[in-house]
């Protein structure tokens, strides 16, 4: 028996002789914990093992089991702690956990109570990952001051990732819903592999030098850490950090942070995160424009109003036996400052109107009409959606075509 039995000989009877009590469940699981957390075999200890049925609940713990080819472990990570992993743990990922081995006492099962862990076989690089990331940050390379917010209505939107991947699909679809003729640029680059930073550093000086975006996202899909690698790319950081176009980072899923991702101008969570923050709701803009013209109207209205009303109390205040000098002095002082107000609400006027000119002509500059005044047209559905595809517009089974000078109904030829 263990130090503890020598130390309590009343829990249990001695060695070849019957206990000379009856136990509780509980007395013996508190005895075995007891056991367990003294054990310095047991604490404080890396186990290397394969996860399995990994699952994570709404509090934030995850709960999993560590097995190689003739035993399993049972695992538990607590919410404050698995925070901290910079990883997405997953089954069949083989991991090093560092921990303590104990005893939940309710059910009687022993388990890791795990601290830390990260995928196993590569220390080495999260080393160097590390170590890249405090080398930029001591040179300012991530400080927030001279980080650039992408500008309210870009002309358009540079992608730069894989043309085969997800990436750019949900770029797209979220552009288009949001601002429906948006132009999304792609410059397609490798996303992984040795020749990727390369790629991508290319790509960033290409949609530099063509001028047509406003506002870049570079990313690609989830993966493990050596599928980002190439993100984690010391040239590539010092690439984004001097472009001069404000770039958004989307590389992999909410819970992988690479070194672009701190570089860059914003981090994204997603793909379709980052197309969020690059594009505006057009229905959002024209809604602040009809806002700002009408309190651009009013304002002339709402001068002359008050000073109408200044000009009626002094004329009040005066009296009918006040000195008529002391009223033309007063009303010459007051046609000076209406014609000095008029100037400066005629200015004002001229320059909101510049710019709800220059506004309504950006955005007229996406809006269907144009096309179809050159020859174009649409097809819509009966509910009014546009059909984009022939299979649609079979299923549909008829609809309307919209052109410049009016619409007809229209139905597929038979096959």
């Amino acid at each position: 028996m263990s130090d503890n039995y020598r130390e309590n000989p009343d829990l249990f009877g001695s060695p070849g002789r019957f206990a000379r009590k009856t136990l509780r469940v509980s007395d013996v699981n508190n005895y075995i914990k007891s056991l367990l957390m003294y054990d310095s075999n047991l604490s404080g200890i890396y186990v290397e093992g394969e996860i399995s049925n990994f699952k994570r609940y709404p509090s934030g713990h995850a709960y999993f089991s560590l097995k190689d080819q003739s035993s399993v472990l049972k695992c538990v990570m607590f919410a404050n702690q698995f925070r901290k992993v910079d990883f997405p743990p997953s089954d069949g990922l083989k991991v090093v956990a560092f921990g303590s081995v104990n005893v939940y006492e309710r059910d009687g099962v022993y388990q890791l109570y795990v601290d830390s862990m990260h995928p196993d076989g590569i220390g080495a690089l999260y080393e160097k990952y590390e170590l890249l990331k405090k080398k930029l940050a001591a040179e300012g390379l991530f400080n927030d001051d001279r980080k650039r917010n992408p500008p309210l209505l870009p002309r358009a939107v540079a992608a730069v990732t894989s043309s085969a991947g997800a990436v750019i699909r949900d770029i797209m679809n979220v552009a288009g819903r949001r601002f429906p003729g948006m132009p999304i640029l792609l410059y397609p680059a490798q996303v992984q592999g040795a020749e990727a930073p390369a790629d991508l550093i290319k790509a960033l000086r290409k949609v530099q030098s063509d001028g047509k975006a406003d506002v870049i996202i570079i990313g690609r899909g989830g993966g493990s850490i050596e599928d980002l690698w190439a993100f984690n790319d010391e040239a590539l950081a010092r690439e984004i950090y001097a472009c001069s176009i404000p770039v958004i980072s989307a590389v992999g899923h909410e819970t992988d942070y690479t070194i672009c991702d701190y570089v860059a101008d914003l981090r994204a969570p997603t793909p379709s995160a980052a197309a969020e923050l690059a594009v505006p709701v057009y229905d959002g803009l024209m809604y602040e424009i009809d806002q700002f013209s009408l309190k651009l109207n009013s304002l002339a209205g709402t001068v002359y109003a008050l000073k109408k009303r200044e000009l009626d109390r002094v004329n009040a205040g005066l009296g009918a036996n006040a000195l008529r000098s002391m009223i033309d002095a007063k009303y010459r002082l007051l046609e000076k400052d209406a014609s000095n107000l008029n100037a400066i609400v005629r200015s004002q006027i001229g320059i909101g109107t510049a710019r709800l000119d220059r506004l309504e002509s950006e955005l007229k500059a996406y809006s269907y009409e144009n096309p179809l005044k050159r020859g174009y047209a649409l097809v819509k559905d009966s509910d009014g959606k546009i059909i984009k595809t022939a299979e649609e517009f079979r299923k549909k089974g008829r609809g309307e075509l919209v052109m410049n000078d009016g619409s007809v109904e229209i139905a597929p030829a038979e096959a």
